[in-house]
């Protein structure tokens, strides 16, 4: 089988939301053919949507025709979903499948499991910026070699893209890129409310926390310097931002809550699998 993408290979996607809907706008931006991807999802607006441009859209895993060869299946169901109803997706895999599975904490033997006719499992953990472009996606499989350009080049339109050698690692990944948007999400929400707390207006105070936040995560990715320093270099001796740093971090409490969330969220995972 080739590692490499061909445009028009058939691609299998079941599952159209969040998720789903970000990599499929990926591809399409990539240079996907529309008609080589074929949508199953029980949203018959998704579908509509879709249908509009240009891919095969059904409703149910019995309305897709018979015969037809997928080289990606990829597989974008929430985990309870996935342990009910996967096994009515066997017969639309080929020996030369690629399964692509985005669930969090469905380890590989699981999917093996639940559908025979897999051969080649990838796992992959996205996040929700990828429907910008700017996603962190981490695989993981035991046929890597085969499988390692397919995979980098179906997602390389979602952001960053890295590999783990060991599925246990997913856990870890689950917990960190897989969850932190929301962490981020959670951390600019105290940073509004603490900035219209000192009565500025509402809206002012919005706009000024998170384009405070946004520029921030900016000059990290662009200035090539390491965080530390750069929270060092904005620090003047006595002055206002250390007398904010020395609350923020008095007795490490939100080093240690930081660290509480992302245990917590592994520990999940783990219990998910």
């Amino acid at each position: 089988m080739s590692n490499t993408v061909d445009l028009t290979d058939k691609i299998l996607v079941v599952g159209g939301g969040r998720m789903g809907s970000a990599i499929i706008e990926g591809w399409l931006k990539q240079g996907v053919s529309p008609a080589s991807i074929y949508l199953i999802d029980n949203n018959r607006d998704a579908l509509k949507v879709y249908s509009d441009k240009g891919l095969h859209t059904f409703e149910s895993v019995e309305n897709v025709p018979q015969g037809l060869e997928f080289k990606v299946f990829l597989l974008a169901l929430k985990p309870q979903i996935i342990v009910k109803h996967l096994a009515q997706f066997n017969r639309l895999i080929s020996p030369s499948t690629c399964l692509v599975s985005v669930a969090a904490g469905v380890m590989v033997q699981t999917l093996l499991d639940m559908l025979p006719n897999v051969n080649h499992v990838v796992r992959v953990m996205p996040n929700t910026p990828a429907m910008i472009g700017k996603g962190v996606s981490v695989g993981f499989s035991e046929s890597r070699s085969l499988f390692e350009t397919l995979i980098e080049t179906l997602f390389a339109s979602l952001g960053k893209f890295y590999w783990v050698s060991n599925e246990e690692e997913m856990h870890a990944v689950t917990a960190v890129s897989g969850s932190g948007p929301a962490y981020l999400f959670y951390f600019a929400q105290c940073f509004i409310e603490a900035a219209q707390s000192l009565d500025l207006e509402a809206e002012f105070a919005k706009e000024l926390a998170l384009n405070t936040l946004i520029g921030a995560a900016r000059l990290i990715e662009e200035s090539g310097i390491d965080v530390e320093t750069l929270r060092q270099n904005v620090t003047s001796p006595n002055g206002t931002t250390q007398a904010g740093l020395e609350a923020l971090m008095s007795n490490n409490e939100v080093k240690e809550r930081v660290e509480a969330c992302c245990v917590a969220a592994r520990k999940r995972s783990i219990e998910l699998a």
